[in-house]
């Protein structure tokens, strides 16, 4: 018999039925997030911040280490936790998880309603419910619950709904009455339960009471939401009105159904290509044969540091390659011009509203998903995910099936999704970074002073960002000689980030919102990395400055690596990786770190860090 979890109620491991004693809410917690991860990597960060929220104890990795070790005594040694460089994952191939199996009923409830088979949907959705055993998560963390249990209940609410929709599709409203009744009472502001508690009224010959229903509705969400009811209420209700004979239909039949889509104009949203763009010509060959690859549909995703020119690139292959999409290109940015980072129920209903601009906006996130996979499934579209913060963004956005495809730019590896293909983009050569100052400032310009300008592209670590930043500020300044840039960046009473902003361009700013993404702990770690003398760090090295471990530090070297905020430079005499803190990177750390009254870092002079 194999090991089960419960997490849809309170957190419990079972073995040949027998309950085991886990401990209190932090091995829960610790439990739980695995659980929820299905199989992919729940970082420390992420099982720091689900115990202890924004802040964790300094012996946050021992205690961790601690609680990991005594669930791995509870579960035995069927189901391993297993360690990895960031973090830890939870294979359960070998376990029963009821949230597992939740999510596998509830899909294939899904698919046999849209196939209109509401006898199997009604078995599938109903035994997806029996899964839940009370509130979700009891015993975890306050911090684990605020993050995951509305998402969990709305899972779960979504299910009610369609079975209730599979079951009206059955003919069996009068059953239904009782159970539509209490859901109401108990989720008043949800439309969905409210239009089909009026239609399975309405069936049962209750019109009144139907009408009834509307109209508390109507005044529910007027007063908690300050909202006028959606137009498929409005339309329920006006069909009860009208004694539509429609009603007397599987209730999403229609909506749900196939149906033959309106003549749309085509979006075409990528960014404009930039007239500039030079290098990248094996990535774009790259990028050319997977989009093109009639196999399975993956996710391409670009990696690299703040700067580095990943959307430019992206942009470039969604131009090269937009023939063969011909029902349109999308482009969604999930970062904002103030740094905020979007939500994927907010990105998603701006993709939704290009493809399906017909079609109401579902309310929740998964019935969101299901639309957008459907919607994709008959055509060939390119959708372009800028910024994108972390694995979990990304996945709603993997077409199910077909010939469409999405690439993804971040700043973060996003090594865990499953199925991707990577390009990693780094700072140009030496030779490129010249030649795109030429192609700024002009070529005249460049050739009279052609050792400056290897000097200008090296102070900007040759990032493509930077070096159009430093380029521009040249255009605007026709009467600077480019040795007076460089003279003004070399200079370490001043700080070289306030010479490569100009209007919208801001290096500082780009890399600042990779610093405000990274865990605290993290954020501390790359602070005290910058205060040593050279930006070439080793594990050692970074152990004393950490006051850790060689196996801590360079699990915090990986990360960093991972996240594009450090790079690995070489290996040394006795076979160690040696690292290296980019020049901007290690500005912006310091600035940051200035910034905090109780900073040991304060004092740090800009001009500490060695070319």
């Amino acid at each position: 018999m194999p090991v089960e979890f419960h997490i849809l109620g309170p957190i419990q491991v079972v073995r040949e039925g027998r309950l085991l004693s886990i401990g209190g809410s932090k091995p829960k917690s610790i439990l739980a997030a695995l659980l929820l991860a299905e199989g992919k990597v729940v970082s420390n960060g992420q099982i720091s911040e689900a115990l202890w929220g924004a802040k964790p104890p300094a012996t946050m990795r021992a205690q961790i280490h601690t609680y990991v070790s005594r669930l791995r005594k509870v579960i035995g040694p069927d189901v391993k936790i297993l360690r990895w460089p960031t973090g830890y994952v939870l294979p359960t191939e070998s376990a029963k998880v009821d949230y597992t199996e939740f999510m596998r009923l509830s899909s294939a409830g899904h698919a046999a309603l849209l196939d209109q088979r509401y006898e199997e949907a009604s078995s599938y959705l109903g035994e997806a419910l029996t899964q839940w055993r009370g509130s979700a998560l009891g015993g975890v963390t306050s911090n684990l619950a605020d993050a995951e249990l509305s998402r969990l209940n709305e899972l779960r609410i979504t299910v009610f709904e369609q079975k209730a929709e599979a079951d009206l599709g059955s003919g069996r409203h009068g059953p239904l009455l009782t159970e539509l009744t209490e859901l109401v009472e108990r989720f008043p502001v949800r439309e969905r339960l409210r239009s089909l508690l009026m239609t399975a009224l309405y069936r049962s010959g209750r019109q009144a009471e139907a009408l009834a229903v509307y109209r508390e509705g109507r005044k529910v969400l007027a007063e908690d939401l300050g909202v006028d009811p959606s137009p498929s209420l409005n339309a329920v209700f006006q069909a009860i009105l009208n004694g539509d004979p429609e009603l007397y239909h599987p209730p999403l039949a229609r909506p749900l159904a196939v149906r033959p889509r309106p003549t749309v104009e085509i979006p075409a949203r990528i960014p404009p290509d930039l007239a500039d763009f030079i290098g990248r010509a094996d990535e774009l060959r790259e990028l050319a044969d997977q989009l093109s690859s009639s196999r399975v549909p993956r996710p391409l995703v670009i990696s690299g540091m703040a700067g580095s020119g990943k959307s430019a690139l992206a942009v470039r292959a969604a131009h090269q390659n937009a023939a063969g999409f011909p029902n349109g290109q999308l482009h969604a940015d999930f970062a904002t011009e103030g740094n905020r980072v979007r939500g994927t129920y907010e990105v998603l209903g701006e993709v939704l509203r290009a493809i399906e601009p017909s079609e109401a906006l579902p309310d929740t996130l998964i019935e969101r998903v299901w639309l957008y996979r459907r919607s994709l499934a008959g055509r060939k579209m390119l959708i372009l995910l800028d910024n994108v913060p972390d694995v979990r963004r990304v996945i709603p956005f993997v077409p199910g099936s077909g010939e469409s495809r999405v690439i993804v730019t971040s700043r973060s590896c996003l090594v865990p999704l499953e199925g991707a293909h990577f390009t990693r983009v780094g700072a140009f050569a030496p030779a490129e970074a010249v030649e795109l100052v030429s192609r700024i400032v002009g070529a005249d310009r460049v050739a009279a002073e052609p050792g400056a300008a290897k000097e200008l592209v090296e102070l900007c670590d040759w990032l493509p960002l930077a070096v159009r930043v430093a380029a521009t500020r040249l255009v605007a300044k026709p009467h600077w000689l480019i040795a007076h840039l460089v003279g003004r960046m070399a200079d370490t009473s001043r700080n070289p980030l306030d010479e490569l902003r100009i209007a919208n361009l801001d290096v500082r700013s780009k890399i600042e919102l990779s610093l405000g993404q990274l865990p605290e702990e993290m954020g501390s770690a790359l602070g005290r990395l910058a205060l040593l003398p050279s930006g070439q760090l080793s594990v050692s090295g970074a152990a004393l400055a950490l006051s850790v471990d060689d196996g801590e530090a360079e699990d915090t070297l990986e990360y960093l690596v991972e996240h594009n905020l450090l790079s690995v430079s070489g290996v040394d005499e006795q076979g160690n990786l040696s690292y290296y803190l980019p020049r901007l990177i290690w500005a912006v750390a310091m600035e940051k770190a200035a910034r905090l009254p109780s900073s040991p870092w304060r004092a740090a002079r800009c001009g500490a860090h060695a070319a």
